[in-house]
């Protein structure tokens, strides 16, 4: 669990036991979120409360580039349904349950995404010794991940062709982009040109007309 001073794994000491989940919502992270650090400067004085967090492992859902550029000036991640081309098998991820305050603050954070259930395609199983047990909901012996939730843009995901583009580092996604957008653009794809609202647009757009947007599955 994640408290203020950090992680606690044992049931000893104040506070909330490590695995009690009850009344909390299980949400998978895909990007930033799945980092302690990001998850102590967002919920902040909201973290007396704790967090339980566990690894958990993921078969029908894979990750890509949302469709737009974040105000820090980065090509997020997103999640995509389904598997990529030439993948198999399932994908760790990182769960958080989060409480209704918990939740409200993250919500709020994430204004270019919205929270959405995971299908009944899409399995979610902690990973047994990763501070997890039975699926993602909590709820011990029932099937699915019925109750797990994730972050979709509301953007579309970076693809062509119909095909979801995978997860890529900075650097790479952005001579994507640039590989297809043109030299009009090229020395825009830049980070510390991308923090300017309207680079930001101006790319948004020439993506959305260039047909690199494709659907993630939600």
């Amino acid at each position: 669990m994640l408290g203020p001073s950090g992680f606690r794994v044992d049931d000893t000491g104040p506070g909330p036991r490590p695995d009690d989940r009850s009344g909390r919502t299980p949400v998978l992270a895909v990007g930033s979120n799945a980092a302690p650090s990001v998850l102590r400067a967002k919920l902040a004085e909201l973290l007396g409360t704790g967090v339980p967090i566990a690894l958990a492992t993921v078969e029908g859902l894979h990750v890509g580039h949302s469709a737009h550029v974040s105000a820090r000036g980065y090509v997020a991640a997103a999640p995509v349904r389904g598997a990529p081309v030439g993948a198999a098998g399932p994908r760790t991820f990182t769960v958080c349950w989060f409480d209704d305050a918990q939740l409200a603050r993250v919500d709020a954070s994430e204004p270019n995404y919205r929270r959405v259930t995971l299908p009944e395609d899409v399995s979610c199983r902690p990973v047994v010794g990763s501070g997890g047990t039975g699926v993602c909901d909590g709820s011990v012996g029932s099937s699915g991940s019925v109750g797990a939730q994730v972050y979709a843009s509301v953007h579309g995901v970076l693809g062509e062709d119909g095909r979801p583009l995978g997860l890529r580092r900075q650097e790479d996604v952005l001579a994507w982009l640039a590989d297809r957008l043109g030299p009009g653009l090229r020395s825009e794809l830049d980070h510390a040109r991308l923090v300017d609202p309207a680079v930001r647009e101006r790319v948004r757009d020439a993506v959305v007309a260039a047909g690199l947007v494709v659907r993630a599955g939600w």
